[in-house]
């Protein structure tokens, strides 16, 4: 797994860091479950390792994200397996993708402005910029 390096902007470094606690979360839940099913001799060692490389790069991530120290930093270069941003950058611009819908469907109603909607737009297209340029740099790399 190639390491690279992309520029994440300050709009949605918060965002990014929600999905990567997210996914930490999902891994620790996993790593348990594996670790039951070893100790009741169906588990597998590899998937065991697995689960805890994968810990270990989701906390250097969220350590450039500034957690747990409080507030994300505005803007950052974000460094770490190719893959791994992969997975987090889609899962904030999948969380991106209904708030969109959720908004755009409240401006419909009424109940909220329109100009929220394009703010919610504008995320996405962050987003869908930042996966690019993850994309141009790991083939590049």
């Amino acid at each position: 797994m190639a390491r690279v390096s992309v520029e994440v902007p300050a709009e949605v470094v918060g965002r990014v860091r929600e999905t990567v606690l997210l996914l930490y979360e999902a891994t620790a839940e996993s790593l348990h479950l594996s670790l039951r099913a070893h100790s009741e001799g169906r588990g597998s060692p590899r998937e065991l390792h697995d689960h805890r490389v994968r810990l270990a790069q989701l906390d250097e991530l969220l350590a450039q994200l500034g957690w747990p120290a409080g507030a994300p930093p505005d803007g950052l270069e974000l460094g770490g397996p190719s893959e791994l941003l992969h997975d987090a950058f889609y899962g904030t611009l999948i969380d991106a993708g209904e708030r969109l819908a959720v908004t755009a469907t409240s401006a419909w109603r009424g109940e909220l402005p329109l100009e929220r909607v394009q703010h919610a737009a504008a995320e996405v297209l962050a987003l869908h910029r930042l996966l690019r340029l993850l994309e141009s740099v790991s083939s590049s790399g």
